[in-house]
């Protein structure tokens, strides 16, 4: 299926990501219809809750490419193997080739430990050496490293205090030493009621978006090629998510009235919640729970009869 027509199936249902999805596929078409010389690795960067794996699974899905996933992996001063290895077996269920992707979670990790450079030279030989004599091809797959930007300063090494760094203009950092001169008045370093120096959300923003053009090393970037950046999400663009065919609001409809499931005010509601949150759409299921129990308990006709929603508040 042509590049084109698996984004415009797709672009009504992943609300608000165009230009990722755009990008998503045409590197997933190059890299599985035109060979290995066109191969790429992909970052996935974005907000937690951003839909990153979603719609990576989505073009997958539509592409018919086996996907395995990875999940706590990094570990300090290295990546468990084992779950490496299980990722890729879940990838080749369906298949005798080892051709497929394998996404890889909490990517941000890899630098929070200090496992990046290993790793990522690992990947970029196309060789994984288990134990001391058996290795393994992975020249076939694409790896998927799923970013979140949400604590960006969690990137940053552990053993140095940078915000005190930040604040005296000491720089041991080399992305630290390039923000100093961009600073806004928004982006400041405050001290709270218990003395600890608290970096305000201007500052997380400003090195969330700076982690966006400086923070990989030699070896990421000749492992991972492709960047591709999701769009931060506010409230009409929640909104729009909310309504999508996809959305996880809808595993909700069965048990709604009609009138109430589709009202402005419901979904607004689980909106705001989910805005607060700083979770993104992962929080959808438990801001429609809170709304619903909280509505339920000014009017229970909100449930259908036949429901089998237990409404308790947990």
């Amino acid at each position: 299926m042509r590049d084109y027509l698996i984004y415009e199936m797709l672009s009504d249902k992943l609300c608000i990501q165009d230009e990722a999805l755009r990008k998503l596929i045409w590197v997933l078409d190059k890299n599985f219809n035109f060979g290995d010389d066109f191969k790429q690795n992909i970052l996935l960067v974005g907000k937690r809750g951003s839909g990153k794996t979603t719609m990576l699974k989505k073009v997958a899905e539509v592409m018919e490419i086996p996907v395995g996933e990875v999940y706590n992996m990094f570990i300090p001063g290295g990546f468990n193997v084992d779950l490496f290895i299980n990722g890729i077996y879940q990838m080749t269920e369906c298949c005798n080739d080892n051709h497929g992707i394998l996404l890889l979670h909490d990517f941000q990790n890899s630098f929070i430990y200090g496992a990046s450079d290993s790793f990522n030279a690992m990947v970029s030989s196309g060789v994984i050496q288990i134990g001391e004599n058996d290795r393994y091809d992975i020249s076939n797959i694409t790896f998927v490293g799923e970013i979140d930007t949400n604590n960006a300063t969690d990137l940053f090494p552990k053993d140095v205090d940078f915000l005190e760094e930040f604040k005296n203009y000491r720089f041991m950092s080399p992305t630290l030493n390039i923000l100093h001169e961009n600073l806004s008045d928004d982006n400041t370093i405050y001290t709270d009621e218990d003395n600890n120096l608290v970096a305000s959300f201007g500052l997380e923003r400003y090195l969330a978006s700076k982690i966006r053009e400086r923070f990989l090393s030699v070896h990421c970037k000749n492992a991972f090629g492709e960047k591709i950046y999701m769009n931060d999400m506010n409230l009409d663009e929640i909104l729009n998510a909310l309504k999508s065919p996809i959305s996880a609001l809808n595993l909700y409809r069965n048990d709604l009235n009609n009138e109430y499931f589709y009202s402005e005010n419901f979904v607004r509601k689980v909106a705001c919640q989910i805005m607060e949150s700083g979770e993104g759409l992962h929080y959808v299921r438990r801001a429609a729970s809170d709304t619903i129990y909280h509505d339920f308990k000014a009017d229970s006709k909100i449930l259908k009869k036949e429901s089998l929603l237990r409404v308790n508040k947990k």
